[in-house]
């Protein structure tokens, strides 16, 4: 079966309402084992290789050769790089090589980026690295919802975090991540479920990663920073909008989900603002691992009810990280360096192992 027109044709059942993007995700990976699949991801394989040499070669060519081109010359091929790669993606698809397109289009939309800020850089004028993102943003993030790319997609949000990011510095990455990421999941709302599921599974995965990432605040909360903005604000109604609209949807596993994530960021955020006055560092590192664990949960519950092998995937990483940083922060710091190895190793081992069978567990119940 070919793999391109079911896919096709599944996200015209999505639209329609006959099946769910879980249903359409499980149909999907169901035929995705034949020899038209192996075929297709041969193809699409050798074009992502060839893709990666072109841009090697742009990059050892620019760093050898650049200042000795003119400069009409340098923004000839500033525009020619993304443009031509764009070009070669379109011919692709109008050819019905699909996967030769795709890769040929994302590495457009990766060239685009560089290609941006070079020719800032040849700009009279200084431009602020924080438009240059947004212009990247702009043209990634639409090139991965008009090729239906999960991969083109999550490069483009991405990019759309490193400009969030931007706007909210000084204050550290964590919580305007985390916030992104419960405004990503439950807004997600695109022609094709290949879109949507990628808006959720990297909204899921930046909540995961800011609220695990205030668990490495051991001992150094004071220099935790987070300062109120206009940037922070509106990341904050974002998610509560979010929420919001899942409920209204009726759209409960989600919601669930949107609502678990957005306290636990909340109190996550509240306790690493807190301490280590008048909140004690040992007290908000506890409520800390304990909102990152909370945030592994739901992720993983919503992964068992939907039957979404990609979050209970993104949860189980989550959990060995979350692991991880909590025997770092207890088990190595409270022991001799080759005990706490010892010690630090036998727990991962375990953990992986329970982590890994409990993975099998839930994975097992989607087919009964």
């Amino acid at each position: 079966m070919d793999p391109d027109a079911l896919q096709a044709e599944v996200d015209e059942w999505v639209r329609d309402g006959i099946i769910t993007e879980e249903q359409a995700e499980a149909i999907l990976a169901r035929y995705d084992d034949g020899d038209d699949a192996g075929r297709s991801r041969t193809v699409l394989a050798l074009s992502v290789v060839g893709s990666a040499l072109v841009l090697v070669g742009v990059t050892l060519f620019l760093a050898t050769n650049w200042d000795d081109l003119p400069m009409a010359g340098q923004i000839a091929v500033l525009l020619a790089g993304p443009g031509l790669a764009y070009a070669a993606g379109a011919t692709a698809y109008r050819r019905s090589v699909p996967r030769a397109g795709l890769a040929l289009t994302l590495l457009g939309a990766a060239l685009a980026g560089p290609s941006l800020f070079l020719l800032a850089d040849l700009a009279a004028v200084t431009i602020d690295s924080v438009w240059i993102l947004f212009a990247w943003t702009a043209i990634a993030l639409p090139t991965g919802h008009a090729i239906g790319s999960r991969v083109g997609t999550g490069f483009g949000l991405l990019v759309l975090a490193a400009v969030v990011l931007d706007l909210a510095s000084p204050s550290d990455p964590p919580v305007p991540a985390a916030l992104l990421g419960v405004a990503l999941f439950c807004v997600a709302v695109a022609r094709t479920a290949r879109v949507r599921w990628t808006y959720r599974v990297v909204g899921a995965a930046f909540v995961l990663t800011g609220t695990i990432a205030l668990t490495r605040l051991d001992g150094r909360f004071e220099w935790f920073e987070l300062e109120a903005s206009a940037t922070l604000a509106a990341l904050a109604l974002g998610a509560i909008a979010g929420v919001v609209i899942a409920w209204w949807r009726a759209e409960r596993a989600e919601a669930a989900w949107a609502t678990a994530a957005t306290v636990a960021v909340a109190v996550g955020t509240v306790a690493a603002v807190l301490a280590p006055e008048p909140i004690p560092n040992a007290a908000a590192l506890a409520v800390v691992h304990l909102t990152a664990l909370a945030a592994v949960a739901a992720t993983g519950y919503y992964g068992y009810r939907t039957s979404s092998r990609a979050f209970v995937d993104v949860a189980a990483v989550g959990a060995l990280v979350q692991t991880l940083s909590f025997v770092a922060a207890t088990v190595v710091d409270a022991l001799s360096g080759s005990i706490a190895l010892v010690v630090a190793g036998t727990i991962l081992i375990v953990a992986g192992v329970a982590l890994e069978r409990g993975r099998r567990s839930v994975l097992a119940t989607f087919g009964r």
